[in-house]
C-alpha cells in the first residue's frame, strides 16, 4: 500500500510516495512541486509591560588563595568526606557527586589543607559550581 507524504527540504515542498515493503519504507517517488510564494503578515503592536526579573543569587567564590575544586557536571552532593582544616592528598577521595543516577567520585588533585567547604550533603550543584577550597 502506497501513500503519499509532504515534504520540505530547505524550503522546497515535494510530494513523496511510500510504500512499506517488509516493514521498512522504500521511497517510489519525487515529484518537485512549485514554491508557492510566502506571505508575511505583517506584524501587530502588542501592549508590553516591564517586569523586573530576579537573578538567583549565587555564592561569592571565595577569595582566599587555593585551588578551587569544581563540579564537573550539575548534580546533586551525596557524601562529603572531607572537613574544613583536614589535610589531603593527590587522589583522595573529597566528595561524591550523583548525576544521572550515577555516583561519580570527586578525588583530589592537590596536596592541601581544606580551607573551605562550600557544599554539605544534600545540595544541588551546578556545573563549574566551586565545592571546596585546597590551600
Amino acid at each position: 500500500m502506497a501513500r503519499k507524504f509532504r515534504v520540505v527540504i530547505n524550503n522546497k515542498e515535494y510530494i513523496v510516495e511510500v510504500e512499506e515493503i517488509g516493514g521498512s519504507p522504500i521511497v517510489q517517488s519525487v515529484q518537485p512541486v512549485v514554491e508557492k510564494p510566502q506571505v508575511v503578515e505583517k506584524p501587530q503592536k502588542v501592549q508590553t509591560q516591564d517586569v523586573k526579573v530576579e537573578q538567583p543569587k549565587e555564592k561569592p567564590a571565595p577569595k582566599i588563595g587555593g585551588v578551587e575544586v569544581k563540579a564537573p557536571m550539575s548534580g546533586l552532593i551525596v557524601k562529603v568526606h572531607v572537613s574544613e582544616g583536614q589535610q589531603v592528598k593527590r587522589g583522595q577521595k573529597l566528595l561524591v557527586l550523583e548525576a544521572m543516577k550515577m555516583e561519580n567520585d570527586i578525588i583530589s588533585e592537590h596536596e592541601g589543607t581544606v580551607l573551605r567547604v562550600l557544599v554539605k550533603e544534600g545540595d544541588n550543584v551546578e556545573t563549574e559550581q566551586t565545592l571546596l577550597v585546597i590551600g
